[in-house]
């Protein structure tokens, strides 16, 4: 069927007449019912592609990538469809500046990855976008810092420019993926600038300091994600994340509205390497497997409220680590921790008040655990405190326990006077003895 042309709009209903459409520059394109056997197409600057039927589909060819965008492009009211590993959405590799992009409503079956290495400016704006069935553990560039390399999302925003002039800003609302049954492979929502380690030296474990491309962060919202990062058991030099926003980016607030949930080895639940105003987890974070850490902070974090239940379950899955960067607030209902080496607290970088509403919970022994991508034997601690780490207050206002006999509920590497108040369930602690 040919296309059907009123004034910049263009109505299509088949992949010939949508192969003709694309090739036009400012043009409002509407997809009216499931477009099949589509081959890789790209839309020109200024073209919008909009889904005018409740079964607006793309699908395309088994083993064909995917729509390619430009420059003031809008995507919206559209399902997309291609094989897990395909970038379903991506960006056209010669594209310099890409204006305003607006991807609206949009059901994903594949990879929504939106990355260059040379696009100076950028507006993004995504709203209410749902990603499943993807798989990123192939995606060639991964960041890397503090010992590890970073497995991409199903849904990436990377800005891998080497040029710090590079800025792109960001505001993504509602954006979910995976399921229970099939949760993303490889990292789930994926936000990374271009800062890289000095010298591409990942074994000593420095942080990504070189300058790089940046991402201006005004807000992102999540709803319910489910993702496996499908790394091998014993793997010390690769991660994953739920929700990752990562170094060279700059965020305002971050709010997980649903839970977020991981499921495989060196899965972390929520990972910030950047530099962020505000993180609100609302819901529960739980990991289930070995070194699934469900809160991690390698960044500069002015304030984190995490209320919902903190939960780990796999061997070495840690419940809130401080490692590096920065922590003015912390805020939990509560952490508990399953398996062995599953420390509840641990921080080694100054930070200043930590409150937990409930208890710290842990009900293993020793175990191995990821830390700076070497995996080493920890005792399941419930608060842990090593040397370099100093803070103004931490407060617990339940239970701090580690329930094996044979592991101590505190371990103070750090003396307790490095902070400057400890209570735990009404008792002041004061370099391991306690007063009413």
């Amino acid at each position: 069927m040919a296309d059907s042309t009123v004034g910049t709009h263009v109505v299509v209903e088949d992949a010939a007449s949508l192969a003709e459409a694309v090739q036009r520059t400012h043009v409002v394109i509407e997809v009216a019912g499931r477009l099949h056997d589509l081959e890789k197409f790209t839309l020109l600057e200024g073209s919008n592609l909009v889904g005018t039927t409740s079964d607006a589909e793309l699908v395309f060819k088994p083993d064909s990538d995917w729509v390619a965008l430009t420059a003031n492009n809008t995507l919206q009211n559209l399902t997309l469809r291609s094989d897990p590993s395909r970038l379903t959405l991506s960006l056209e590799l010669a594209t310099t500046t890409l204006g305003q992009l607006k991807l609206q409503h949009l059901i994903v079956y594949g990879r929504l990855h939106l990355e260059s290495s040379i696009v100076m400016t950028a507006d993004l704006v995504l709203t209410d976008i749902q990603v499943y069935d993807g798989d990123s553990t192939s995606a060639l560039h991964r960041p890397v810092g503090y010992g590890v390399e970073v497995v991409p999302g199903s849904l990436t925003i990377y800005n891998r420019c080497t040029d710090p002039q590079s800025r792109w800003t960001l505001r993504a609302e509602n954006l979910s993926g995976g399921t229970r049954d099939v949760p993303l492979r490889g990292s789930g929502i994926f936000i990374f600038g271009g800062m890289t380690v000095p010298n591409a030296d990942p074994q000593g474990g420095p942080a990504p300091s070189s300058p790089g491309g940046m991402i201006d962060l005004k807000l992102l919202t999540t709803g319910e994600i489910h993702t496996n990062g499908n790394i091998p058991a014993g793997t010390g030099n690769l991660i994953s994340g739920g929700v990752f926003v990562g170094s060279g980016v700059k965020a305002q607030q971050v709010i997980n509205n649903s839970p977020v949930t991981t499921y495989g080895t060196n899965d972390m639940v929520l990972d910030n390497w950047g530099n962020v105003r505000l993180w609100l987890a609302r819901q529960s974070i739980i990991s289930h497997e070995t070194s699934g850490i469900g809160f991690v902070n390698f960044g500069d974090l002015q304030t984190l409220i995490v209320q919902g239940d903190l939960a780990t379950y796999g061997e070495g899955a840690r419940g809130f680590n401080l490692y590096d960067g920065t922590l003015a607030y912390a805020e939990f209902k509560s952490i508990t921790t399953h398996g062995n080496g599953s420390i509840g607290i641990q921080t080694s970088k100054p930070f200043g008040n930590i409150l937990v509403l409930g208890d710290v919970i842990t009900k293993g022994g020793r175990g191995n655990s990821l830390v700076r991508g070497v995996v080493v034997q920890l005792d399941a601690h419930a608060l842990s405190l090593k040397p370099g780490t100093s803070g103004k207050e931490i407060i617990v206002l339940g239970r701090v326990e580690a329930q094996r006999e044979e592991i101590t509920s505190l371990d103070f590497a750090a003396p307790a006077s490095t902070v400057e108040f400890i209570m735990i369930g009404g008792q002041q602690y004061v370099d391991g003895s306690s007063t009413e």
